[in-house]
């Protein structure tokens, strides 16, 4: 079972960090034709008190998206929610570490991207993050 340093070693062998800073990683993965999209991965403390990963993705900007049918639109994925953070409105979803196998990491930052990606077009028609 993996931990964060293994959640880190996973991503520096597999994508280029732009940033990092204690207990966070930033990196960018390719979407559809020429897109790409932000994600930013958090060790966090769940409410059990166990390390969690937190994988967010930026949608846009909260002025400049229909929350209502944001939310809505967040409401058919399989994984993960909408939230508002600092003016952006992100797609984010947490993997418990410690129960995650270190292969196990990829499949939900791909499904974080694809759904903050699909989001990201339908509303703000445009490849911003």
């Amino acid at each position: 079972m993996a931990g964060w340093n293994d959640l880190v070693s996973f991503v520096r062998m597999r994508y280029e960090i732009m940033r990092q800073a204690d207990g966070e990683l930033w990196f960018n993965l390719p979407t559809t034709g020429e897109r790409t999209q932000i994600v930013a991965v958090r060790q966090v403390t769940g409410e059990d008190g166990h390390p969690w990963a937190q994988i967010t993705s930026p949608v846009g900007r909260v002025e400049e998206i229909d929350l209502g049918r944001m939310l809505a639109m967040a409401g058919d994925a399989i994984l993960g929610g909408a939230v508002a953070d600092d003016g952006l409105v992100l797609f984010r979803h947490s993997i418990p570490l410690g129960d995650t196998a270190a292969d196990g990491f990829d499949r939900p930052f791909r499904l974080v991207v694809e759904v903050a990606d699909r989001l990201e077009l339908e509303l703000a028609g445009r490849d911003d993050h």
